[in-house]
Formats: structure tokens, sequence, C-alpha cells
């Protein structure tokens, strides 16, 4: 973590402690066809409640200016935190179903082999009870396998990225 610049993560409740020194965005859905977009914030007032009362930043700031989109930067993210409802050890991550994150991430890497970056790692936030047994959790073609998990007892890297940074 601590050499992590660009950091891009979901907000999962109302108060989270912001991070020094690193550049954060966070998701904001742009429509129902699982378009999402990860915006820069600066502080906690620039995010506002969506009709779910899930925290997002509005596409403009206070003063009127679009707010930077990570697929705009010229800079590669370094790390992304998904959320999740449950996970396996082999780095299946069952959403919402809305597609949303998959859609997204799979713009984001080929944007990143398009620059030349190597992609980030994917971690997970999880409780133990989130994670099930291999192969329990359906997946599509679509879907982006995170890299590690991070639960209350520890890390626990799955793919060899993770192994090798963790």
């Amino acid at each position: 973590f601590c050499g992590v610049r660009l950091l891009s993560f979901f907000l999962s409740y109302s108060d989270p402690n912001t991070v020094a020194e690193k550049k954060l965005y966070v998701p904001w859905v742009e429509d129902k066809n699982s378009n999402m977009r990860m915006l820069h914030i600066s502080h906690m007032d620039d995010l506002i409640a969506n009709s779910m009362n899930i925290l997002e930043p509005a596409p403009v700031d206070a003063q009127g200016n679009e707010r930077e989109d990570v697929l705009q930067t010229e800079e590669p993210v370094d790390l992304f935190i998904l959320p999740g409802l449950a996970f396996d050890r082999c780095g299946r991550r069952l959403g919402r179903g809305g597609g949303y994150y998959d859609t997204f991430l799979k713009r984001y890497q080929d944007r990143a082999k398009e620059k030349g970056w190597s992609n980030p790692l994917k971690v997970a936030l999880s409780y133990s009870p989130q994670i099930l047994e291999d192969g329990s959790i359906p997946v599509t073609p679509n879907d982006v396998l995170i890299d590690a998990l991070v639960t209350p007892s520890g890390v626990l890297p799955i793919s060899p990225r993770a192994i090798e940074r963790m």
C-alpha cells in the first residue's frame, strides 16, 4: 500500500477515513446499461447520496468543472479495491448482477494495454463467511477475477501477481 499513488475503490459507508497523499477515484454509475466511471474526489464533501443512498461524486465539482475520470488519466492505477457479496479462493467475485465493475474493469484493462501499463491489483474486502467453496460462484466470460482478498484475519493472495507483491 505504501507504493500506491492512484487508488480506486468503492465507499460502503458515509464516513471513511481519507488517505493522505493518495489520489482517489470512486464509482459514479452513469446509466442502467452497466456503465460506470471512476471519478476523482478530493474531499468527502465531494460525495452525495444517490437514489439508492450510495455515496458517489457528482460528475462535476462545486465550481462546475468536470471531474477527472480515471480512464482519461496519464498515470496507471495501482490498486482497485472492489466490493462483492461472495468470493472464492480462485478469484471469483459475486457482485449484485449488474456487471458494472466487470464492464469498467474490462475498459480499464483495455486502456492499460493501450498505454503499455501493467494491470493494477484488484483486491476485494471480505468477511470470512463471504468466502465460499471454490467453484460455487457462477462466472461468465465477462467476469474479471480478483487478485487478493482482505479479511479481518489477514490478506489472502490469489493471483501470482498478488503473491509477488504482498
